[in-house]
This record gives structure tokens, C-alpha cells and sequence, in this order.
């Protein structure tokens, strides 16, 4: 696998533990707005931590060893910094979502640029109510993939681009679903992203239990 200079920072031992570092202090920003009920700086935070989480999440999107990204790592024959840190960065999304959706309000790096293409488009369609259960299709596709690296299918083979590159149906992909955006806001937070979706279910299963 060929890194590029300027992006070997990413692979290193040094961006992990920055990463680390970063989740941590949202948890301590997370209690502490809990605790004192004060709100929280989130331009500033949404700039931060869009910074650095920004090139290890969209990474995937450009360089690949699979046709569909961000789910075989486990069975990956290279190492990204996705692959790397996506169990602390799923996990802590995950968790920080519990409390108000706090990774999604301050910290997710495509929450935030989707918000700005909302901003800056003057187009607004709206897509009818049963569209939003397109992010349930979404995330049990996701957990149906992921199993078939878990269960050690022979399909995840048809998956396998076979070597780091870039992919262009997967690239195509992602620029599709960021320019959907300037057209229908907030389209993947909406309509795709799996955190997002799971931090729902939960929402959902919260006001059932205070009734």
C-alpha cells in the first residue's frame, strides 16, 4: 500500500492517540454541560473536531480495498486509519448520541458540512414522509454486510476490490449523495447515516419507557 507523504500522519501511532484524545475531551464536555446545563460553544467545537475527524471518516470514500467501504475492515488486508480507529470513533458516536444526539449537534464533520450546503443552496425539496425509512434500509444493509465478515462468508470475495485504490462507482457514490444535499437538506444525516438512525431507535424506545 502506497501512502502518500503528506498523508502518513494519518497512519501513525500519533493520530490515533490525537483521536483518542479528542473523543475523550467530548465526553468531558458532554458531562459538563449535563452537569452545569450550559450550552456549549458549537461553532467552535463543530470547527475543531470537524478538522480532525473529517480526513479519517470520508477517507474511505477514496481509497478502499472493497467496493462498498467502511464495513470489511475486520477482514481488510490493509490497515487505514478508518480501519484503525473506527471501533473508538463508531463507539463513542454511538455513545455520545445517547444524551441529546451530542455527536451529531457538535462533533460529526458530515453533519456539519451538510449543514452548510443547506445554508448556502437555495433549493429545498422535500421527500414525503415514508422516504425516511430509507435509513432503516440503510442500516440493515450495513449490519447485513458487516456479518458476512463476522460469519467468514465466501461472498465478502465479491466485495473485495483486491488491493488499496481508488474506486470510482464508490467515489461516484459519495459525490451523488453530497450534491443530493444542496437540494434536500440535511439528505444523508436524514435519509442514510446509520449513527444517526440507531441514535433514533434509542430517542424512540426512551419515550415509550418515560410514558
Amino acid at each position: 500500500m502506497n501512502i502518500p507523504t503528506y498523508f502518513s500522519f494519518l497512519w501513525s501511532c500519533d493520530f490515533q492517540f490525537l483521536i483518542k484524545i479528542v473523543l475523550a475531551s467530548a465526553l468531558c464536555l458532554l458531562v459538563f454541560r449535563l452537569i452545569s446545563r450550559h450550552n456549549l460553544p458549537q461553532k467552535a467545537m463543530k470547527l475543531v473536531y470537524g478538522i480532525i475527524l473529517l480526513p479519517v471518516i470520508i477517507l474511505p470514500a477514496f481509497r478502499c480495498s472493497f467496493k462498498v467501504p467502511y464495513v470489511f475492515c475486520r477482514v481488510c488486508p490493509t490497515e487505514c486509519p478508518w480501519g484503525m480507529l473506527r471501533t473508538v470513533i463508531f463507539s463513542g458516536a454511538l455513545f455520545l448520541n445517547l444524551f441529546g444526539r451530542f455527536w451529531c449537534t457538535y462533533l460529526c464533520p458530515l453533519g456539519t458540512i451538510q449543514e452548510r450546503q443547506a445554508r448556502i443552496s437555495k433549493w429545498n425539496f422535500k421527500l414525503p414522509s415514508w422516504a425516511g425509512y430509507s435509513a432503516y434500509i440503510v442500516l440493515i444493509l450495513t449490519i447485513g454486510i458487516y456479518s458476512l465478515s463476522l460469519a467468514g462468508s465466501s461472498l465478502v470475495g465479491y466485495f473485495e476490490a483486491g488491493y488499496y485504490i481508488f474506486i470510482w462507482k464508490t467515489m461516484f457514490a459519495a459525490s451523488a449523495i453530497f450534491a443530493t444535499a444542496f437540494f434536500i437538506p440535511m439528505f444523508w444525516c436524514r435519509y442514510m447515516c446509520p449513527v444517526g438512525t440507531i441514535a433514533g431507535i434509542c430517542e424512540t424506545i426512551r419515550r415509550k419507557n418515560n410514558k
